[in-house]
């Protein structure tokens, strides 16, 4: 099979799987990629002009020059930058996650921009991540676009519920989930001195699994205007913020 076919293959999520293989794009998030994990790549000679785009292909390997015709060919965006390259998939063990002290846990969170914006704000702020079924694909291109390059930094992994319900009850993991509930604590009164913790966010649509919200405390962010919930990446940074807040305070 030729490179070219390959990426085409990529677009999908089996092959993706099956290769455990991903694509990565553009200048920036291209910049992010540890060399280790490039298999292969393809650039423009217009990709060329900027020193930037020179530095990173003069550190690369294995990277061919193709025309801008069939760079859009292989390309998952619109207006590709001229540099495509074809990313091994890398997972982390759950002791490199805990290490992390804040587990991120996104149970069934499953729109691709809502994941790479967490993982994101995640890397950010020092976290670790877990995703849960459900949820977007790790690989997703929207999901590594979306994250703008923390996708190659954080310690990640998936699990499934039942996994991550027994993993963190026998490592005394506290679990935290958010939800609206009448059990549910304010998100700032709770004391996150406990560490490690996990906090769990849920579906757009469903929230918490209730198999996590049984066996969770929960949390929630108070609001006064119309809105009946926030986006899940914004209440992901909210929380993650006061996290950091009152672990700095207590130095």
């Amino acid at each position: 099979m030729s490179n070219i076919k390959l990426v085409r293959k990529l677009a999908q999520k089996k092959y993706r799987n099956g290769f455990k293989l991903f694509v990565a794009e553009g200048l920036r998030l291209c910049e992010e990629v540890p060399p280790a994990q490039v298999e292969f790549g393809f650039y423009t000679q217009e990709f060329l002009s900027e020193e930037r785009a020179r530095n990173l292909v003069g550190r690369l390997k294995n990277l061919e020059e193709i025309s801008a015709s069939a760079m859009e060919k292989i390309s998952d965006t619109q207006t590709p930058q001229g540099i495509l390259l074809v990313v091994r998939q890398k997972f982390s063990t759950l002791e490199e996650v805990i290490a992390k002290k804040i587990i991120i846990v996104l149970d069934g969170v499953q729109d691709p921009g809502n994941v790479g914006t967490i993982l994101r704000t995640a890397e950010a702020f020092n976290c670790g991540v877990i995703l849960l079924e459900g949820s977007a694909e790790l690989y997703n291109p929207k999901v590594v676009r979306s994250s703008m390059g923390a996708i190659f930094y954080l310690p990640i992994m998936i699990m499934s519920r039942a996994d991550f319900l027994r993993e963190m009850n026998s490592r005394g993991v506290e679990i935290l989930a958010t939800a609206i509930d009448k059990s549910a604590e304010i998100y700032y009164r709770h004391d996150f001195k406990k560490f490690p913790v996990a906090i769990v966010f849920g579906s757009e649509a469903n929230g918490v699994s209730k198999e996590i919200l049984d066996a969770a405390r929960k949390i929630f962010i108070p609001m006064s205007g119309h809105a009946e919930s926030l986006n899940v990446a914004t209440s992901a940074a909210i929380i993650f913020s006061e996290v950091i807040r009152q672990e700095n305070f207590l130095k």
